[in-house]
């Protein structure tokens, strides 16, 4: 698998998740706190991560700014919601506004394949999550959504949003893709946001076939990564512990996404046990292993400039 993991952002997050963990005194997997836990882990490791491994972070000036934001958005939840606590959530808005900005740059100087796409797109999509995560510590819920999909979104957004088209891109500068893997990086690609425009038009009492069609190929594209990563666990000549790493990272999105497939048809048929707790409690944690931990064992290998 390459290079050693670095350390900086490993320690740092891990530091700060115990505290978080410390503060409130226990987290409860069916409990709102669950779902903070999965952005701060998001935000504070699996996302600083990627940035250093893809060659985003090019100084230690810069890895020291955006772990300096990680911390205040920790402090940012360790504060009841208001206006100092979205204060704290600002810079970490900023952080993800500017490599938005660099991408953008990036993208327009270099060539344009499928894998820059999938690039592009993880920057494209991320400010959402920074974005909800300052409109949940602001403690503001805009177009009548619950402040628990609000909260949702925000850790949506750093891993579906942000790690998943980062895994992507990885994958896709491996080889050249096959017909059907195109399909599913263009499936996880145009998903993302169809997903979110399917929930809102479903919070504006829309007919929710928008919303299931939308979660059916985020659903499917997913899938396909997961299964890509199946063919590379198999895959003779590897080493070992490259093709544990591919192996997790298939059964844990995989997983996770027949269950996001599942309650994207909610509306037609409902498994009773995928209520909006269960999918936080199941497809948020398999998420956060498939695309976090091991997308980030599988990709650790610095790839510096391919961002």
């Amino acid at each position: 698998m390459g290079k050693r993991i670095n350390s900086w952002e490993l320690i740092s997050g891990g530091l700060g998740l115990v505290l978080y963990w410390v503060w409130n005194g226990s987290v409860q997997p069916l409990e709102k706190d669950w779902v903070e836990l999965l952005v701060l882990l998001g935000a504070m490791v699996f996302v600083p991560m990627a940035m250093r491994q893809s060659g985003v972070l090019k100084t230690k000036a810069e890895r020291l700014a955006v772990i300096l934001s990680t911390w205040v958005l920790l402090l940012a939840y360790l504060q009841e919601p208001g206006i100092l606590a979205a204060l704290l959530a600002l810079p970490w808005v900023l952080v993800s506004v500017w490599l938005l900005g660099n991408a953008f740059q990036k993208l327009m100087l270099s060539p344009s394949k499928l894998a820059d796409k999938a690039q592009f797109a993880a920057y494209l999509y991320f400010p959402i999550g920074p974005l909800a995560a300052f409109s949940d510590r602001l403690d503001w819920a805009p177009l009548g959504f619950s402040s628990i999909i609000i909260l949702l979104t925000a850790a949506h957004f750093h891993y579906a949003g942000f790690l998943l088209p980062w895994v992507l891109s990885n994958l896709l500068r491996q080889r050249e893709p096959s017909r059907w893997q195109r399909w599913a990086a263009w499936a996880v690609l145009l998903g993302i946001p169809a997903v979110a425009v399917g929930i809102t038009s479903a919070q504006f009492g829309i007919d929710p076939w928008l919303e299931t069609f939308a979660a059916t190929l985020m659903a499917l594209g997913g899938l396909g990564v997961a299964f890509w990563h199946a063919g590379l666990a198999l895959k003779s000549g590897q080493p070992l512990n490259q093709r544990l790493a591919s192996l997790g990272l298939f059964l844990c999105l995989g997983t996770g996404m027949i269950l996001a497939l599942l309650y994207g048809w909610r509306n037609y048929f409902l498994p009773p046990f995928l209520s909006i707790p269960w999918m936080y409690a199941l497809h948020g944690t398999m998420n956060t292993l498939g695309v976090g931990v091991f997308g980030i064992l599988v990709y650790r290998q610095n790839l510096a400039g391919k961002y």
